[in-house]
């Protein structure tokens, strides 16, 4: 039963075997576009990492406030809007004004916590502040607007939007590097091209799904908080779980230490839009699939599971390999090497995670998401308190690095049970071992290659994985073609 009393069943004459490749096209083609996304933001890491290692640290804390701000910025409703839109079409107009209404008071609510915090932990960063809130504002608004795609699950729009993001972020990271700009130029690179997204979605939304207008509907917005909190709640302890040990290295070492972190960390970051993108795509279809029982989850969800784990395993080799060809300025940054290496193992993990993550929101069971969440981050807490005074003064990166690796793994496990109690018994560790011995054969070629010329250090190991992924039967040459099929609709329409 969802918390909004009982969904009405899929659109009808939809033929669900339709459905499932149009699925399954928007999740490859959201992944592709994704991975070439993060490939440049990578590029504007290692750009940024211009502003020394000091300031490199004061950039990565400062998001860090941003991003724990925009928590109070939406308290759970996009989530819900893309649920509610995927499975109740017609109310779509309706469900988008009363949650851009709310935007309103929130959005000023989280300017108070974002001063406040920062005024209270660091507040050194005090004038990066209007750059800040700036940031969470544009950044409240064109989500919800972008939302309206996934919903409807016309993913091209979604990556004209990724383009245009990607494209102004990278132009204005490198005049601000060439420049020499101060940090919160930097801030404003994100800013500039979330506001191509708001853009973008007033406009097809307006001319394509519904009049962009807002509401105040007291009974609606109750009933769509009363959803959403408990997502809310369970995104607040994510990001602290993501975010609040490099806040612990900065306030038992100092910024440098913070930014060779920050910087090893900002790329597992990156690496996490591949399989949100992913589960984006597949949670309204899930959302839709749940409003017929559990038994029609089940298949939808093993096939991204299988998916997930295979682009998270080669992740997770080429992080460990290639690290300092990732981290660029080994000099300046002299932990972050380390530091990827050691959080290159949690990158299947992350990769697997996000899919209970989105199918525990799709079945409505966001307080077990909640409480999940809230688990994670007393662990990796009770760890990095632990760690970092046990290990060397200039290890602290490292340290925080361990303790990710370790809160993945019990989040991994945690999140089998769960989710195995819901969709019943599943066969989750069979379809790993062949993706195991692939990603062992892969790294059997990679390190070796590690300190060779860059195509070469990642060509070989990833023809290598693909060779392997056949033979030992982690992905066979039938289950292809649906995908190619679904992947060319997507192109052509």
């Amino acid at each position: 039963m969802s918390d909004s009393g009982v969904a009405a069943p899929p659109p009808s004459g939809v033929d669900r075997r339709t459905g499932g490749r149009r699925t399954l096209g928007n999740a490859v083609l959201l992944l592709v576009t994704r991975t070439v996304s993060r490939v440049v933001v990578l590029v504007t890491v290692i750009i940024a990492q211009r502003l020394g290692r000091a300031g490199y640290g004061e950039f990565q804390t400062a998001i860090v406030f941003s991003s724990l701000s925009s928590i109070v910025a939406d308290l759970g409703l996009q989530v819900v809007f893309t649920r509610e839109a995927a499975r109740h079409r017609d109310r779509l107009g309706e469900l988008l004004a009363v949650t851009l209404g709310a935007r309103i008071p929130l959005a000023a609510a989280s300017g108070v916590v974002l001063a406040g915090s920062v005024a209270l932990l660091a507040p050194s960063l005090l004038p990066l502040v209007p750059s800040l809130y700036l940031l969470l504002v544009v950044m409240s608004f064109s989500t919800v607007l972008r939302s309206c795609f996934y919903a409807t699950q016309e993913m091209r729009w979604e990556v004209i939007a990724i383009a245009g993001e990607t494209a102004i972020l990278l132009g204005v990271t490198l005049l601000a590097a060439v420049n020499h700009a101060p940090v919160h130029v930097y801030i404003d690179a994100y800013t500039a091209s979330y506001g191509f997204t708001l853009l973008l979605g007033a406009v097809v939304v307006s001319r394509r799904y519904a009049p962009l207008r807002l509401a105040w509907r007291p009974d609606e917005l109750r009933r769509l908080l009363r959803s959403g909190l408990p997502f809310a709640l369970a995104f607040a302890l994510s990001t602290l779980y993501f975010r609040i040990d490099l806040v612990i290295l900065q306030a038992l070492h100092d910024f440098r230490q913070a930014g060779d972190y920050g910087a090893a960390n900002k790329f597992l970051d990156g690496l996490g839009f591949v399989p949100q993108a992913v589960m984006s795509a597949v949670y309204p279809a899930l959302s839709i699939a749940f409003t017929q029982g559990a038994a029609a989850v089940r298949p939808l969800y093993l096939r991204v599971y299988r998916l997930l784990a295979l682009v998270g395993m080669p992740a997770s080799v080429l992080c460990v390999a290639l690290a300092p060809a990732i981290v660029a300025d080994t000099h300046t940054l002299p932990t972050a090497v380390p530091s990827l290496r050691v959080l290159g193992g949690t990158a299947f993990f992350l990769f697997v995670v996000n899919s209970f993550v989105f199918t525990l929101g799709a079945m409505d069971r966001q307080l077990t998401f909640a409480a999940l969440a809230g688990a994670s981050v007393v662990v990796n807490v009770g760890l990095n308190l632990v760690l970092i005074p046990l290990f060397p003064f200039d290890q602290g990166p490292v340290a925080c690095a361990w303790a990710t690796v370790v809160t993945e793994a019990v989040l991994f496990l945690a999140g089998l049970l769960l989710l195995s109690r819901y969709l019943g018994g599943l066969p989750w560790v069979r379809p790993l071992v062949p993706v195991a011995l692939s990603g062992a054969a892969m790294a059997a070629v990679a390190w070796p290659l590690r300190d060779a010329a860059q195509p070469l250090a990642v060509c070989v190991p990833v023809a290598v994985y693909c060779a392997a992924v056949v033979v030992t039967g982690a992905l066979r040459p039938a289950e292809l073609r649906p995908v190619l099929a679904a992947v060319r609709g997507r192109l052509g329409r």
